[in-house]
């Protein structure tokens, strides 16, 4: 089953809407590991009018790859984003990140 959902870049957002989205630095990202929460922002299609193009969730990391693969939980409950629910484990990378704790 495809998922309505995809994640945003960061970097993307940024060039797009400097005023809205900031991405952190290498410095920010590079200590990340397990147990830290990272903000990502998921892009999804709706029916429903009053839904936003974007929902920014945060997600608490639970693992990190050499190659800056990051696995996380989903900490927040989507409210437009009818196939993703608080708890989901998430498939991100670094470039994905528009916030950390």
């Amino acid at each position: 089953m495809s998922k309505s959902w995809a994640l945003e870049d960061a970097q993307t957002l940024v060039d797009k809407l400097p005023k809205t989205f900031t991405k952190p630095s290498s410095d920010v990202l590079k200590p990340l590991e397990g147990g830290h929460k990272a903000k990502l922002v998921f892009k999804f299609a709706s029916d429903n009018p009053r839904a936003p193009d974007f929902e920014h969730l945060w997600v608490e990391i639970l693992l990190v790859e050499d190659d800056k693969k990051l696995l996380g939980q989903l900490e927040d409950e989507p409210q437009f984003i009818q196939d993703l629910r608080r708890g989901d484990i998430v498939e991100f990378e670094e470039r994905h990140i528009i916030d950390t704790d």
